[in-house]
């Protein structure tokens, strides 16, 4: 409006924003996504390693509980035989016990007959006078006939060690109970195996019965020993399966672990191994840390970066702007320069025959401007010009209408959209603006403006209309000057052209 340009067109600040913080985003997305599979590798790698050494652990206790089992089970056969009573009492030790002798960690083997007495011992060919039918392994066996190797809860000696019981049944030849074969393990053993082993803070390995009654822990607390963990969720699993893994928080001292498990062969054991799950992830997090703070500065960069990116960007578009402005403008009046009207006028032609709307022209010429000019020097004369292009740019108020200085003390004005008779009236509004000048400032000259209006049609161009408003210009500056002449030259709706 008002010869003024459309503003610069805005730097699109939203969607480079949006741009630099999803380049960010997925930045991060993608160090998240390395970080999560490396805590993946350290997890699986921790799974592995366990697994292995519980599989390792358990095949050395079952070989070695093996070798109890022959020792129990060459006893209970020994008994059966008909002449073993028939010999000394020094062979029958041999006989009986002689690989009990190979077993280590294994105390004396005892055999019970069938009210529970002691009737022999591998240690002394004079057994002490005693009986455990009380004792749970007795118990068992004497109530059933299919237990086969039975391992007892641990339990303390007089002298304070801590045993547990291997057993086997003796049956009759009608498969009726005659008594049991038992022998003693010292839970040592197990503690001596676990503690040749290199475990990370917070780890642990558990060896304990189907029953849920711990055998040994590691690490070693003495209380622990005999506590009953049935509760675990390794007893929800083992009816399934033998080995399995799960994560979980200890129900014993209460630390998140990975627990890796394993039944002992086909015996009633069970061996555990767990992993603190901080242990595991300890290198991940250092990591984790690293790669955030790396991310963070990264990101925070890139954003900061991202702003005066934006702000350059924008003191280009304001510079260009004004650039734009000032090579579409007349410094002089403010108002548009000559290549301004022109572009303008093609553009407007163009709509104008696309719409079948009218585009009328003033040409405006300042009277005497010369002699003005010779009269009251040249910055009187640029003030007549600048108040000439005050009086036009309030006189165009639509954002369409263009005024323009034409070149020396020549003016014009683009109307779009508009006829004759609306042109006419802003021709003398401009007029009436400048009469009211003049009554401040009587020695302002006057203006004479040609008017021209056509209907783009495909015969003419916008050349015809600044003609035709060109010639109107003359006549009114051959007619006396001061005043608005109308070019007669039209266009009737049919395209004819017509004269007014």
């Amino acid at each position: 409006m008002n010869g003024l340009l459309p503003r610069p067109r805005a730097v699109p600040t939203k969607r480079l924003l949006a741009l630099g913080i999803g380049l960010v985003v997925s930045f991060s997305a993608i160090c998240l996504s390395i970080l999560w599979e490396m805590a993946q590798k350290d997890f699986q790698h921790a799974k592995e390693g366990a697994t292995n050494l519980v599989a390792s652990i358990a095949s050395e206790i079952d070989r070695n509980i093996e070798l109890y089992d022959l020792s129990l089970q060459a006893v209970a056969d020994g008994i059966k035989l008909p002449e073993i009573s028939n010999i000394s009492p020094e062979l029958r030790q041999v006989v009986l016990f002689d690989r009990a002798a190979t077993a280590k960690d294994l105390g004396s083997i005892l055999v019970l007959n069938a009210a529970g007495d002691v009737t022999l011992d591998s240690r002394t060919l004079t057994p002490r006078r005693a009986n455990l039918a009380d004792h749970d392994f007795f118990q068992v066996h004497r109530a059933r006939s299919d237990v086969g190797l039975f391992i007892s809860p641990p339990w303390v000696t007089q002298e304070g060690e801590y045993l547990i019981s291997l057993s086997r049944r003796i049956s009759n030849g009608d498969g009726s109970f005659a008594g049991v074969v038992a022998g003693s393990m010292r839970l040592s053993y197990f503690h001596n195996l676990f503690r040749k082993l290199n475990f990370g803070a917070g780890d642990s390995m558990v060896l304990f019965n189907t029953g849920g009654t711990i055998l040994m822990r590691t690490p070693f607390e003495i209380e622990r020993i005999g506590q009953n963990i049935k509760s675990s969720q390794t007893f929800r699993l083992l009816p399934r399966q033998q080995s399995g893994s799960y994560t979980s928080k200890s129900i014993v001292d209460h630390v998140n672990r990975l627990y890796v498990f394993q039944q002992v062969g086909n015996r009633p054991l069970v061996i555990a191994e767990g992993l603190a799950l901080d242990g595991i992830y300890a290198d991940w997090w250092q990591q984790l840390w690293l790669t955030g703070i790396v991310v963070t500065a990264l990101g925070g960069f890139s954003i900061v970066l991202m702003f005066y990116l934006l702000a350059a960007l924008k003191r280009r578009a304001a510079a260009e702007g004004r650039l734009a402005h000032l090579a579409s403008t007349d410094a002089l009046t403010g108002l548009a320069n000559r290549r301004r009207l022109d572009d303008t006028l093609d553009g407007e032609w163009r709509r104008g025959l696309r719409a079948k709307a009218p585009v009328s022209l003033l040409m405006i010429d300042v009277d005497h401007f010369k002699a003005f000019n010779d009269t009251y020097g040249h910055q009187a004369g640029d003030a007549v010009l600048a108040t000439v292009g005050q009086c036009i740019a309030g006189s165009t108020k639509r954002a369409t209408d263009l005024g323009a200085r034409y070149g020396g003390e020549e003016f014009s004005v683009l109307l779009p959209g508009i006829g004759k008779a609306g042109a006419l009236e802003v021709a003398e509004q401009i007029r009436a603006k400048l009469t009211a000048a003049r009554e401040a400032e009587p020695e302002l000259p006057t203006v004479s403006i040609g008017l021209s209006c056509l209907v783009p049609d495909h015969e003419r161009t916008s050349r015809d209309l600044l003609k035709a408003a060109d010639l109107a210009l003359y006549q009114a500056k051959r007619e006396g000057r001061d005043r608005v002449i109308v070019s007669p030259i039209g266009w009737d709706k049919s395209g004819k052209r017509q004269v007014a």
